[in-house]
């Protein structure tokens, strides 16, 4: 895999990586909307194992 397209994933997955935890902490916004605050919380309790994730990806690219 040339160095340039490691780098352009490298880039893309740190991105990803970076938005997902900015906005794990972000506070669950009360809408009176039971399901858009349940949306929100799978969305924090989804990150944790999708950065993970990303991150292995990254590792693997990084081998190759």
């Amino acid at each position: 895999m040339s160095t340039d397209l490691k780098s352009k994933l490298n880039s893309e997955i740190n991105s990803r990586i970076a938005r997902l935890k900015h906005h794990y902490y972000d506070e669950i916004d009360l809408t009176g909307n039971q399901y858009e605050e349940l949306n929100q919380a799978l969305s924090k309790v989804i990150a944790v194992p999708l950065i993970n994730e990303l991150e292995s990806l990254k590792e693997y690219i990084d081998q190759c």
